[in-house]
């Protein structure tokens, strides 16, 4: 076998790709254009794309991937894995701006894109291959090549979705990839006969651990699209979707759907992840379909490392379930580095797991015993689920007493006549804040009344928590995985 085939098959995830290979499972489907491909296609594109790239580009190279063909990301994402170099996934929405930044700050050497962006990038990442210029027919290998591999495989990169801050650029390897790979695999149940509708953003590490990662591992097949296209969401809901890893906005949006004759008789789990689901709509959803929705954790910097399955004797609604194998949850005292609260109480949640990131570019990971201190608040049941409640950057001080945000979300979001809101301060002097709410009407023609949100909220918690002022707006400014991009709504 040649060095550079030897060395594909370093990384499990191309085993396991192989092995299903053998069996000429399909690997994608594309709604939209009705296009599909084997696994043994998927791995013949590997191989072409890698011989492209394999004599240009190393371990010392950093290679963005702007694919807006969700296809076709698979194989590029692996050749470029499979070269040695570490590949940086950037969303098709960016501006030339913002890919010029991350470029930058990644520390980037090379681009897969269309002839557009590599046109527009070229001065600053003047090595570039067309995404669309292989066509996916299997190349013939020269006897003789020998690839520039040294039997590691490449790294990812993945911008963390600073919606509480700057965003910072995570390095994960590629044993973190099998490792949640496998975790997944083991804790949902993917497997070969299941049908995966991919709806997030492959740009993302949720949307590219449930859209390509565990589903390869598990041969099973991916539906994809584009975003949350309702009709095609709903149409492939109703066909042979078994499995359905969505965000909290795309079930609210499916529980509000109006025909009655949508159903979803495949489906066997549903779950959300990116952000709390509301009690509320979980209910909607629930009444609407019979279905229950379990909720995932996870981070950039580690990946997924909970999972609350509606089929467990523990699940919980309000958590996001017990730790992965081999993960380890520890809750922290917020004003203490090192020490753990009691068991119940609130506290930074702290995670320890097979897939743990190497740092991020520029700056190392701050750890607490191996433990990643994540920026959420929460705390631990009695059976072991882990409830989120909030961030610990996100909590506001209103004259010295801090309030949890999504804690007061929670509770105007279960008003009938509120569809979407967020809590965001407001400042009042050099020392202190207030809260301002920012809600969307159910009907935008007649919002709620103001006097009755405030007494609403005013029954439900305590009165430092309730806001001072209430505005309303048609909608809320989200990131492609669904989060609120609270930064565009606070005040300077």
């Amino acid at each position: 076998m040649h060095e550079w085939m030897q060395a594909m098959t370093d990384l499990q995830l191309i085993r396991r790709i192989e092995c299903h290979a053998a069996a000429s499972r399909i690997a994608y489907v594309e709604l939209k254009s009705s296009r599909w491909i084997s696994y043994a296609d998927l791995l013949g594109q590997v191989r072409g794309r890698f011989v492209e790239l394999c004599t240009s580009v190393g371990a010392t190279d950093v290679v963005m991937l702007r694919c807006d063909d969700r296809v076709d990301f698979a194989s590029w994402f692996l050749a470029i894995l499979a070269c040695g170099a570490r590949v940086l996934p950037v969303a098709p929405a960016l501006t030339m701006t913002e890919l010029r930044n991350m470029a930058t700050r990644a520390g980037a050497t090379a681009i897969v894109a269309d002839v557009s962006t590599r046109i527009a990038m070229e001065e600053c990442l003047p090595l570039s291959w067309d995404v669309h210029r292989w066509n996916g027919s299997p190349e013939v290998f020269d006897e003789e090549m020998n690839g520039p591999i040294a039997g590691d495989w490449g790294d990812l990169l993945l911008s963390s979705s600073g919606t509480t801050g700057e965003p910072k650029i995570v390095h994960r390897t590629a044993a973190s990839l099998d490792a949640v790979a496998r975790n997944m695999v083991e804790a949902i149940g993917f497997g070969r006969r299941d049908h995966v509708l991919s709806c997030v953003p492959l740009s993302h590490s949720y949307g590219l651990e449930h859209g390509l990662l565990a589903p390869l591992w598990a041969g099973s097949t991916v539906h994809l699209c584009d975003g949350l296209d309702l009709p095609q969401v709903t149409r492939a809901l109703a066909g042979p979707i078994t499995v359905w890893p969505a965000v909290p906005s795309m079930i609210e949006m499916l529980a509000a759907v109006g025909d009655e004759s949508l159903t979803m008789p495949s489906l066997r789990v549903v779950y959300s992840a990116g952000g709390p689901l509301p009690r509320a709509v979980y209910d909607r959803f629930q009444s609407r379909f019979g279905v229950r929705v379990g909720q995932l954790y996870g981070m950039t910097e580690i990946g997924s490392v909970t999972f609350g399955s509606p089929s467990s004797e523990t699940f919980e609604p309000a958590s996001v379930g017990r730790p992965m194998r081999g993960v380890s949850v520890r809750v922290l005292n917020v004003d203490d580095a090192g020490q753990s609260v009691a068991p119940g109480e609130e506290g930074e949640i702290a995670v320890r797991a097979p897939s743990m990131f190497r740092g991020y570019v520029g700056a190392g990971a701050a750890l607490v015993d191996g433990h990643f201190r994540t920026g959420d608040l929460g705390h631990l049941t009695a059976a072991g689920n882990v409830v989120i409640t909030g961030r610990v950057r996100l909590l506001i001080d209103t004259g010295g007493l801090k309030v949890n945000p999504l804690e007061v979300e929670a509770v105007l979001g279960q008003h009938p006549q509120v569809a979407d809101c967020v809590v965001v301060p407001v400042r009042q002097s050099e020392t202190v804040q207030r809260l301002k709410a920012i809600i969307v009407p159910r009907d935008v023609a007649t919002p709620p009344d103001v006097i009755e949100l405030r007494r609403f909220t005013k029954e439900r918690l305590a009165s430092y928590k309730v806001p001072r002022l209430f505005e309303f707006a048609r909608s809320l400014p989200r990131n492609d995985a669904g989060k609120i991009k609270r930064q565009l709504l606070e005040a300077p």
